[in-house]
């Protein structure tokens, strides 16, 4: 039986490979754009975006859904190879629908990230306004982070506020992209999800801490268009919190970000396990 594929490539077929170096300057930009408690520098090059990009040159890819593991923040001056995968070939609304995986490591070996992510042929993410408006009350922000996570389940928290790059330093981080991974400048719409992703990483990590950095989990659908000057505000609510006989607590997060409409543009999962086993 023939297995399904996309422009040739069949599921399990290898979509190529990346190398670039992640250096201080990279990092230093990386946390302008996404924050100062962004640490995964290498989200700059988007390997599953890169990749697909590479592969597929001349297909518009809209970014529906992102996923990363994160295992090691990447060390200056280390480069970094990546490589990637199509896992699955599907249909929504009658456009091709890919989900693509990559893994990162650095030169000497150091696992760095596990991504996913899924993409619409020629679909874009619905305009803001096409969507349904949640307009529920958000809760005070608590800084859980300053004292160590003590959250329980049903407690719902700040993850802070974010402007969404615009003009010369939104073009600064499509070069960027475009001078580490080789591939054509990133649409906006795809630039601007990645850099949400980035942000919530950089949250996430303040809240839980390095037990998210090494082995934490993070999970996004793009519900609207991401649009360059909105200003998002996101928030967690604390959906699982058990601790096993040995005393590691597995932290999982429900997650929401909305423009200043009060629209949900993207929600997802963020999850730990503390201490990570990455840690010990």
């Amino acid at each position: 039986m023939t297995k399904p594929g996309f422009r040739g490539v069949a599921v399990g077929g290898q979509l190529g490979n990346l190398e670039y170096l992640i250096d201080d300057a990279v990092a230093l930009q990386y946390r302008r754009l996404a924050g100062g408690s962004s640490d995964y520098a290498n989200l700059i090059a988007d390997d599953c975006a890169s990749m697909a990009a590479a592969r597929f040159g001349d297909v518009d890819l809209t970014v529906v859904w992102r996923s990363f593991q994160f295992l090691r923040p990447p060390i200056p001056g280390r480069r970094v190879q990546a490589g990637g995968w199509l896992r699955e070939v599907g249909e929504m609304q009658g456009a091709p629908w890919l989900r693509v995986s990559a893994f990162a490591v650095d030169e000497i070996g150091t696992e760095i990230l596990r991504s996913e992510a899924a993409f619409v042929v020629g679909y874009p993410i619905p305009e803001p306004g096409r969507i349904i408006t949640d307009c529920h009350a958000r809760s005070p922000s608590v800084d859980f982070a300053a004292s160590g996570f003590n959250a329980v389940v049903g407690d719902s928290l700040s993850l802070g506020n974010w402007v969404v790059p615009t003009g010369a330093v939104l073009d600064e981080y499509r070069q960027r992209h475009s001078a580490l991974s080789g591939a054509p400048q990133q649409s906006t719409r795809n630039a601007t999800t990645q850099l949400l992703a980035g942000w919530l990483e950089g949250r996430v990590g303040r809240l839980l801490g390095d037990d998210f950095r090494w082995g934490g989990r993070l999970s996004l659908a793009y519900r609207a268009a991401i649009t360059p000057g909105d200003e998002l505000t996101a928030d967690a609510v604390v959906i699982e919190s058990r601790e096993d006989h040995n005393g590691t607590r597995t932290v999982k997060l429900a997650l929401g970000a909305y423009n200043q409409r009060n629209e949900l543009v993207a929600s997802g999962t963020a999850s730990a396990t503390m201490p990570s086993p990455r840690l010990i």
